[in-house]
């Protein structure tokens, strides 16, 4: 197997017992995560008492085939790993996993009396925050440990706020995977130029950017952001949207402290220039 300098930082982390309870990969598409979170569970897994049970959950069944039980098959090969999705179980190296897919609220229910030594969940923000719940109550063996992976969602998800964001509270590990240094150069390029605005932040950049209610969609920093001539600051051209009364700044940031208003254009449309040209409002 060939690793990425990221993916072997996350498996010494591994061998040096450096695991918590909460493991979650995040970051951009195409950057490893899956991939390399699979070859962490199956390490993890074969090194665990063979007695007990595990769990690996997706979005859905057929999800989770289809992202994580194919690729983890060819991985550690047919001998020692194999799954029925009819049955919703499976046994890697001996240990007996189980399946399950998180669709709704009510799938916390599938997982209730459960005693898991592990569990893998694939792409975490899909899941309803009752089964999470659920699912960390069921890791309750000593040195029990929950892998997942995810893409970037919205700041004000529950895996951000009640998690990721209280990570030194808990025993847990955010660990954020860099762009893939393996993946041709042309499909990298390609993938970037198909993405744009807040898709272009979570899915290229890996930050956790909001999306619903944005009036530019199509806006991104890395678009619009242009150095002045001394490098010294950046200009943001910040709109207020409307058709009554919009307002539009143009501003200069220096040192990350001071915000100069370079110029700015608001239409009043209850002003006497407005009734006086007999067009109140702005256009769309």
């Amino acid at each position: 197997m060939s690793y990425t300098a990221k993916q072997r930082e996350l498996l010494r982390l591994w061998q040096k017992g450096g695991l918590r309870r909460i493991n979650l990969l995040e970051g951009s598409v195409s950057s490893g995560k899956t991939w390399v979170s699979l070859v962490l569970w199956a390490f993890w897994v074969a090194s665990m008492p063979q007695a007990k049970s595990y769990l690996m959950c997706g979005k859905s069944l057929i999800a989770l085939k289809r992202n994580c039980l194919l690729l983890l098959q060819e991985l550690v090969g047919e001998s020692n790993f194999t799954f029925s999705i009819q049955a919703k179980e499976g046994y890697l190296f001996g240990r007996r996993v189980f399946l399950e897919g998180a669709n709704d609220a009510r799938s916390e229910s599938k997982i209730r009396g459960m005693t898991l030594q592990g569990a893998y969940c694939d792409e975490l923000t899909q899941f309803p925050e009752d089964f999470f719940t659920m699912l960390l109550s069921r890791l309750r063996l000593p040195g029990a440990k929950l892998i997942a992976t995810t893409n970037p969602d919205a700041p004000l998800h529950w895996l951000k706020t009640k998690y990721i964001d209280r990570a030194g509270e808990l025993d847990f590990l955010d660990f954020t995977l860099d762009d893939n240094p393996t993946l041709p150069r042309d499909y990298v390029d390609n993938l970037k130029k198909e993405y744009t605005g807040v898709f272009y932040d979570r899915f290229i950049l890996g930050r956790w950017t909001k999306a619903q209610g944005l009036v530019y969609p199509f806006f991104n920093e890395k678009d619009y952001t242009i150095d002045t001539q001394d490098g010294a600051g950046r200009y943001f051209v910040s709109i207020d949207y409307g058709t009554t009364n919009p307002c539009v700044f143009l501003e200069i940031w220096d040192d990350g402290q001071t915000v100069w208003v370079d110029r700015e254009y608001r239409w009043d449309s209850r002003s006497e220039e407005a009734r006086r040209r007999g067009s109140p409002q702005k256009t769309d």
